[in-house]
């Protein structure tokens, strides 16, 4: 398996030359300020232990359906390798050239791309258009995109699709499911009444819980609702 300080070592040229990145968690690093949505480039291990994978994630902290600091979202992509290295187009370990290459994909692909994404609107348009993320995005990731962005009319037509199930008497199978649940009921009745103020604070709170105590904290810029 990939180990920790592999992937320590990949980092330190990236984390040197780019000095808005912050390491958080086992295998990531953020781009500051750490904001309602947060911008981060991930290096995960796999079943061999010959290569790794890289990716870049934005994540919404607002969202009902965000567990944790640590959940990935449902917008990102690989970086590949630029090809032109000799060892391919794998992130192998044994290839020495990955680390100036990991420096230069990285830059190129991720960074250059998520760097102007500085405020939460940015960051939930560049999702809605991407050409890959946007097939990933469901009914609950349009529904708090909607309230975040003020978009409240849009946000009570995918509301009144959702609802029915969650005032059916239906009974989640596990702890996350029932989490989601209680946290779409809080919003049906600000909802149905178009009560800006208690939409906007439901979020606050629910940025709030994800953020307050994790590594992110020191770095985090609370988002100002709507977007």
């Amino acid at each position: 398996m990939t180990t920790k300080q592999q992937i320590k070592g990949l980092y330190a040229p990236l984390l040197q030359a780019n000095l808005d990145l912050v390491p958080a968690g086992r295998n990531k690093v953020w781009l500051k300020p750490v904001g309602p949505v947060g911008r981060l480039i991930r290096v995960d291990r796999i079943s061999s232990p010959k290569v790794c994978v890289v990716s870049w994630h934005l994540v919404p902290f607002f969202m009902h359906e965000t567990r944790s600091w640590q959940d990935l979202g449902r917008g990102g992509d690989e970086i590949q390798r630029s090809g032109r290295f000799p060892g391919g187009y794998g992130w192998f370990w044994s290839d020495p050239d990955i680390y100036e290459d990991f420096v230069c994909q990285v830059e190129a692909v991720a960074l250059s791309a998520l760097r102007p994404l500085d405020t939460g609107r940015k960051c939930l348009e560049f999702l809605r258009t991407h050409p890959y993320c946007a097939g990933f995005l469901n009914k609950d990731w349009h529904l708090a995109a909607c309230i975040a962005l003020d978009e409240i009319e849009k946000a009570q037509e995918i509301w009144a699709s959702m609802r029915p199930l969650y005032f059916s008497g239906y009974i989640p199978e596990n702890a996350f499911e029932q989490q989601m649940h209680d946290r779409l009921r809080l919003l049906d009745e600000p909802l149905r009444a178009a009560d800006r103020d208690a939409l906007f604070a439901i979020l606050r709170r629910w940025e709030a819980e994800t953020i307050v105590g994790s590594p992110l904290e020191p770095y985090w810029s609370p988002g100002r609702y709507p977007f």
